[in-house]
C-alpha cells in the first residue's frame, strides 16, 4: 500500500496532453482581411457643415493593426462638390481667403471630442487648385476645435463637438493692379496740369478738371463689373474714391481762386500754395497706401508649430500599421 502527502503531491508541475482534432476547415480567404461591417460596430457619425447641394460623397472602411496587436477601423471618405465659405475683402485685391471643410458630429460633446490626428497629418495637394493664374495656394493646412450649436433644436443648451480644417488661399492682384489702380493713378494725377493753364482763363481749368472727374467717374462704373457687389469698402475701392475726391476738390479751387482777382500777386501765391498742398498730399496717400498693403496685407508666414510636427512624424512613425 502506498502513502503520500497530499500537500507534497500538489507541490510537484504537473502535465497535461492535449489532443485537437479538426473535422472542418472552411474557405481561406486572406484577400477580405479588411472586409468588416461598419454597421456593427460604433460609429462617430461625422457630418460636413458647408456644403452646398448634395455633394458626392465615397466611403469606405479598413482595419488597422497596432504594434501590439490592437486592430483600429479607420473610416476613409472621398468628397466631391461645393462648400461654402464666408468671405473677408476688406484687403481685396491684396486679401487671403481661408477655404474651410467644418466636421461635426450627431453626438453631442459629452460623447464625443473631435481632434486632428497629430500621427498622420493633413495635407494639401497644391497642384489641384484650377485657377492658378489668379489665386496662390499654399501648402499649410490647420485645424481648430470649436463647439457648435444647432440653433434651432429644441434643447439649445447641448454642445456639439466640431473641428474646421481650412487652408489659406492669396490672392494674385496683377490684374487690379494694372489695369484699376494704375489707370487710376494717371487719371488723378493729370489733375496737376490744370495748374499750368494761365489763371486768367478759369473756364479751361474748371474744363480739364470736370473732364477728369467724368473720366474717373465712367471708369468706375466700367471697373464695377470686376469687383465684388458687397456693403463695405475694399482697399481698392478706397483708392478709386480718393482719386475722384482729389480730382473734385481741384476743381473747386479752380473756381474758388477766381475770388481773388483783385490782387493779382496775392492769387499767384494762394494758387502756388494749392499747387504744394494738392501736390503733399497726393504723394503721402499713394506711400501710407503702399505701405498698408506692404506690411498688413502679405503672404501667410508658415506655421513653425507644424513644421516641428511634420519633422517629428518623420522620425517617429505611427504605431498604426
Amino acid at each position: 500500500m502506498l502513502l503520500y502527502n497530499k500537500n507534497i503531491y500538489n507541490f510537484f508541475q504537473k502535465t497535461v496532453f492535449v489532443k485537437i482534432v479538426f473535422l472542418k476547415i472552411s474557405d481561406i480567404d486572406t484577400l477580405n482581411a479588411n472586409n468588416i461591417k461598419p454597421d456593427k460596430y460604433w460609429n462617430p457619425s461625422l457630418l460636413i457643415q458647408n456644403t452646398a447641394g448634395d455633394p458626392k460623397e465615397t466611403k469606405w472602411t479598413e482595419i488597422r493593426y497596432g504594434k501590439e496587436g490592437e486592430a483600429f477601423i479607420v473610416e476613409k471618405r472621398r468628397l466631391k462638390g461645393t462648400f461654402t465659405e464666408n468671405l473677408e475683402l476688406e484687403d481685396f485685391p491684396f486679401d487671403n481667403q481661408d477655404l474651410s471643410i467644418n466636421i461635426s458630429s450627431e453626438l453631442t460633446n459629452e460623447e464625443l471630442i473631435l481632434k486632428e490626428d497629430d500621427q498622420d497629418l493633413s495635407r494639401l495637394n497644391v497642384s489641384c487648385l484650377v485657377d492658378e493664374q489668379e489665386w496662390h495656394l499654399s501648402d499649410l493646412v490647420e485645424a481648430e476645435e470649436r463647439m457648435l450649436k444647432k440653433e434651432f433644436s429644441e434643447a439649445k443648451n447641448i454642445a456639439y463637438p466640431g473641428l474646421v480644417v481650412k487652408c489659406v488661399a492669396t490672392r494674385r492682384p496683377g490684374f487690379f493692379v494694372w489695369n484699376i489702380l494704375i489707370i487710376m493713378t494717371i487719371i488723378s494725377s493729370l489733375s496737376f496740369c490744370s495748374f499750368v493753364v494761365d489763371r486768367d482763363l478759369p473756364q479751361r481749368r474748371l474744363q480739364l478738371g470736370f473732364t477728369l472727374t467724368l473720366t474717373g467717374v465712367a471708369f468706375r462704373f466700367v471697373t464695377n463689373q470686376s469687383l465684388p457687389k458687397i456693403s463695405y469698402l475694399t482697399k481698392l475701392d478706397k483708392y478709386i474714391l480718393f482719386s475722384m475726391i482729389f480730382n473734385y476738390l481741384v476743381s473747386i479751387w479752380h473756381a474758388i481762386i477766381t475770388f481773388f482777382e483783385y490782387d493779382l500777386d496775392l492769387q499767384r501765391w494762394l494758387d502756388f500754395g494749392a499747387f504744394i498742398f494738392f501736390l503733399t498730399v497726393y504723394i503721402l496717400f499713394q506711400i501710407f497706401f503702399v505701405l498698408i498693403v506692404v506690411t498688413k496685407v502679405r503672404y501667410l508666414p508658415q506655421d513653425k508649430n507644424r513644421q516641428i510636427k511634420t519633422e517629428i512624424k518623420t522620425f517617429k512613425k505611427p504605431d498604426l500599421e
